[in-house]
């Protein structure tokens, strides 16, 4: 028997592309300079737009084995896998989710506490942020919904410094010359900059939730388009502002970037941008623990209130043994490595085994489903 979602939970097929954006662009954006110009140097824009596009065909796949009928990625995983190894397969799948809410989490707490509040606890800080998650994520997919929209018409306010004023800074002869390395070497870069476009692939899990869905796919990909441009825009003015030399040696050259901006009636604008930011880093925090919720209503009929709860003490516990900036980027570098056998290794598979047998399956499973109501957060 298949669920249809309570149309009052559901939102129109436009705020994907702010669920798209929003989880894409946060905390990535403050530090991806200094790892794409290690195989690429200077010429890594090109590797953005490179794995922008792959994106694009990441999403098609899923949105054409979505369209089919498979509703969500529990009910493609036992298409595809069947009962059991299909719930072995999502709960997999959870576990990258929260990985990923972790780490934004994480990686926000240890920015407040280099640039802001050196001398405050990382608890105290993740108790704050994590009140705020709770407020947000009980308050349903609508709730988490509005925060996205939020997360993206800020950022879009606070970029504007970041264009204008770094420019008195800049140095044209840093991109030069351009189109100076070889394909093996743009595609490594690429590969580094994959780790940034995590987020898009929630749809898995919202994608009930959507009005209309199979309308929605141009959003979506309206969603990684622009992200993609945004972080190509913020990469080349990093490029003007520092050598590759002083790039090496900067773990947030977006933030460190904005310390040289002098405006007379504010000083010190990174706090203010940190300060921000959390409007930034909430849609991909609470949307992740979202997805983790329903999944653990699915699998295991917990309900979303409980599970939220459990996560949260999981965030606080693990924000608590993970100290220190080395530990952090080890964890970052790890989870990147994960996202990309997830993206490029695991989706195609599951696209290829869908192929292969489960869009038959789909078919012959929803010609006539028995329907009931959920009461979907």
């Amino acid at each position: 028997m298949s669920t249809s979602i309570r149309e009052s939970a559901m939102v129109s097929p436009f705020f994907v592309f702010f669920l798209v954006h929003a989880n894409i662009v946060g905390i990535g954006i403050l530090g991806f300079q200094r790892t794409i110009v290690a195989h690429a140097g200077y010429d890594a824009w090109i590797s953005l737009l490179l794995a922008g596009a792959s994106i694009h065909l990441i999403i098609w796949m899923l949105y054409f084995m979505l369209n089919a009928g498979s509703q969500d990625l529990f009910s493609l995983h036992e298409l595809c896998f069947g009962k059991w190894l299909g719930k072995l397969m999502s709960f997999v799948v959870l576990i990258y989710v929260w990985m990923a809410a972790f780490l934004i989490l994480r990686s926000y707490v240890s920015i407040v506490k280099q640039f802001i509040f050196p001398l405050m606890h990382t608890w105290s800080t993740t108790l704050i942020i994590l009140l705020l998650i709770l407020y947000i994520v009980a308050g349903g997919f609508r709730t988490v919904t509005g925060v996205c929209f939020l997360g993206v018409v800020i950022p879009a306010i606070l970029m504007l410094p970041l264009f204008l004023f770094p420019f008195e800074y800049a140095h044209p002869n840093n991109l030069f010359p351009m189109f100076s390395h070889n394909l093996t070497a743009l595609i490594a870069s690429a590969k580094d900059a994959v780790i940034n476009y995590m987020g898009f692939e929630l749809v898995l899990f919202y994608y009930p939730f959507i009005k209309r869905a199979a309308h929605s796919q141009k959003w979506a990909h309206a969603g990684v388009l622009i992200s993609t441009l945004l972080y190509v825009a913020v990469a080349i003015v990093t490029f003007l502002m520092f050598s590759h030399g002083e790039l090496d040696k900067i773990i947030w050259p977006t933030l460190t970037m904005l310390k040289i901006v002098e405006i007379p009636i504010l000083q010190r604008l990174e706090f203010i941008v940190i300060s921000l930011w959390l409007f930034v880093i909430l849609p991909n925090i609470c949307l992740n623990l979202w997805g983790v919720t329903r999944g653990m209503k699915q699998l295991l009929g917990i309900s979303q209130i409980r599970s939220l709860l459990l996560l949260l003490i999981s965030l606080a516990m693990g924000s608590y043994l993970l100290e220190g900036t080395t530990p952090l980027l080890m964890a970052l570098d790890f989870y990147g490595q994960v996202s990309i056998v997830f993206i490029y290794g695991y989706i195609p598979l599951l696209f290829l085994l869908f192929l292969l047998w489960g869009k038959k399956r789909s078919t012959a499973r929803y010609q006539n489903p028995g329907v009931e109501t959920e009461k979907a957060r």
